[in-house]
């Protein structure tokens, strides 16, 4: 396929990054269908489509989950089972203002995708035909409602009107549970009902796909194939993966392969090129977790002729979440993630049996057992691509890597102690840029952990609003905006969106005592007379460890400076420089001072539908020209 390269004007709020109505340069735009490669893959393609594990007429295969007893208490759960309903009123709750947010219906939909998930498998594990007749209700049911997609991505309601039918997150989920079930069912689905649904799924998913490649335009609602964040690979996943499940027409799913082969690489761009998840750990194991799902379709569709994991960007992207962990599995909360955000168990188990990066405590990672999906649960319960072979060995990264990494391209530093020392306080600070999908506006944030405790830092994401992905009303959330992070404000304004404000690295310097970095941050704010503005990061790994942060400013005229500790700590002042931070077991002892000048301090709640945190101001008594703020977090001894 040719690949070159447009600019496409994306209304990225749609697609639900919450960043501003912007040009991006897409690597792999719209163009029509590469038929030479499409000859290329059927040549790889069996007769007949398949899913992802068995039907359930395998019973070596399901006799063998089900004495495994993984299941039992499941089991035991579904007879009083009830499918979940298709709710109006859910459905149509944000648009008539009776919810802030879509996660009302967002929910109801995706429970109705889950309860086919799981009476499909409680089917196949007992093969007792209980739960065969409550399957094809379920099936006639989802076939027959009006809309497979999120309320919110139905623009005008016309899916629910039947007026037009888009691809997005969650009518690609439908898609492909609906595709698992009718594979995994086999001939106890009547065939007029696979008719029904196999038609549903030519004019819900499969037809508005192929319809953006007649016309040469990426449609709103096919937006998914350019976007570069976790839209392009969970709506791939279900799409390509739905196609290989049913489709009898080698041709046909050959299409649906190279859709996705070539469009998937938008989705990998999002990524930086060192590897780094500007979306956070969350984010990470929906959208690389449908990476996953694609990849394993097409690997086993194809016989491992194609695999998406030979792209050498892969490895370095399946080595974030162990590259982004602080210490003693603790995760930052970036982005559009909750404190105490970890990394899906069975992604990381896939990542880590493919490629091994990071350290060899996540060898021991083993696969979970689910029931509220019937597809990556279900691929990873069977024999799969891990199952042949070890395919990307890698290697063990050596223990100076385990001290730190440094997301080099991104600007990230993640900085922990010396194994077997007294310190047990590591930090993650970020730079990169205020064009990030799900960004917060945080150049210059920053996590710090003490123990198992995050004792300040990022206080992550608060619950999804109406207009929480609206540009013009995103930031002006104190925790999506600067204000609630850990970051300067600037002659009293906050950090701008957009790619032009964006991270510098000064300097670094790197030793098993300390590790230092120096970011510039000054183009993150829009003031006429800025001058300079760095942030250095000192972490000191010595006796029980410390993390310093000295913002270094200067003005063309006197302005105020302030900065901000953001914490989810009790915290009291001790001194008139120091603060005493206590979360769970830890204490932790923060003392502030600028050379010169004196210092204020106020206090702020926030909590905009969240977890409650305090931002602590620490500002200067008086507009100065230039000048420093030095703050250093330590253990209590």
């Amino acid at each position: 396929m040719k690949n070159f390269v447009i600019v496409v004007v994306t209304a990225l709020c749609v697609a639900g990054t919450g960043l501003e109505l912007s040009a991006q340069t897409v690597p792999y735009p719209i163009q029509p269908i590469d038929m030479k490669r499409v000859k290329e893959i059927e040549k790889c393609l069996n007769d007949a489509p398949a899913g992802f594990g068995d039907p359930y007429s395998n019973r070596k295969a399901w006799d063998r989950l089900l004495l495994s007893g993984q299941y039992n208490s499941f089991l035991r759960s579904m007879p009083g089972y009830q499918m979940p309903g298709f709710s109006k009123e859910d459905y149509f709750s944000l648009s008539k203002g009776t919810e802030s947010s879509s996660g009302r219906g967002l929910t109801m939909m995706r429970k109705r995708a889950e309860g086919l998930s799981k009476l499909t498998w409680a089917e196949c594990l007992e093969n007792k035909n209980r739960y065969t007749k409550r399957i094809e209700v379920a099936l006639r049911d989802l076939i027959q409602q009006k809309s497979w997609t999120s309320p919110r991505s139905d623009h005008g309601f016309k899916n629910y009107n039947g007026i037009a039918y888009s691809v997005e997150l969650t009518s690609s989920l439908y898609a492909h549970t609906i595709a698992q079930t009718l594979y995994l069912m086999g001939d106890k689905v009547p065939a007029d009902l696979k008719k029904l649904a196999l038609d549903a799924l030519y004019i819900r998913i499969f037809n508005p796909v192929m319809e953006t490649f007649k016309s040469n335009t990426a449609e709103r609602q096919n937006g998914f194939l350019t976007d570069m964040n976790n839209w392009n690979h969970v709506c791939l996943a279900g799409v390509v993966g739905a196609a290989l499940t049913t489709l009898q027409s080698r041709e046909e799913r050959a299409k649906f392969i190279a859709i996705g082969e070539y469009y998937s690489g938008n989705g990998l761009k999002g990524f930086g090129d060192d590897g780094y998840c500007g979306e956070g750990v969350v984010y990470f194991s929906y959208g690389f977790g449908h990476y996953i799902l694609l990849r394993e379709s097409i690997w086993q569709a194809t016989g491992g002729k194609i695999d998406l994991f030979k792209d050498p960007k892969v490895q370095k992207i399946a080595a974030y979440p162990a590259n982004i962990e602080v210490i003693n599995g603790v995760y930052p909360a970036i982005s559009d993630c909750k404190e105490g955000a970890r990394p899906d168990g069975n992604v990381m188990a896939y990542l880590y049996k493919s490629f091994r990066p990071g350290s060899a405590k996540y060898d021991t990672l083993g696969v979970q057992a689910r029931t509220g999906d019937n597809r990556m649960s279900v691929m990873m319960a069977f024999p799969n691509s891990l199952t042949k072979s070890n395919l990307y060995p890698g290697r063990i990264q050596p223990d100076q890597a385990d001290i730190r990494f440094y997301f080099e391209q991104t600007g990230v530093l993640v900085c922990r102690p010396n194994p077997g020392t007294s310190a047990n306080i590591g930090v993650v600070f970020k730079g990169g840029n205020n064009a990030e999908s799900h960004n917060h506006n945080d150049i210059g944030s920053f996590t710090i952990v003490q123990g198992n405790q995050i004792m300040a830092g990022d206080p992550g994401v608060i619950p999804y609003t109406a207009n929480i992905f609206d540009p013009k009303y995103r930031y002006t959330y104190k925790t999506i905006g600067s204000f609630g992070h850990p970051v300067p404000l600037v002659a009293d304004s906050c950090q701008q969106p957009g790619a032009g404000a964006r991270s510098k690295t000064i300097r670094t310097g790197f030793t098993r005592e300390k590790d230092d970095i120096t970011l510039d941050i000054a183009s993150a704010y829009p003031v006429p007379g800025l001058k300079k503005l760095n942030r250095t990061m000192v972490y000191d790994r010595q006796n029980k460890g410390s993390v310093t942060f000295t913002d270094a400013f200067e003005y063309t005229k006197p302005e105020g400076f302030e900065t901000a500790i953001s914490t989810r700590s009790e915290w009291k002042q001790t001194s008139g420089n120091t603060l005493l931070l206590t979360r769970g077991n830890e204490k932790m002892l923060v003392t502030f001072s600028s050379p010169g000048n004196q210092l204020l301090l106020k206090s702020e709640k926030i909590a905009e539908g969240g977890t409650p945190y305090t931002r602590i101001g620490i500002s200067l008594s008086k507009p100065i020209t230039a000048g420093e703020i030095i703050i250093t977090y330590k253990p209590q001894n």
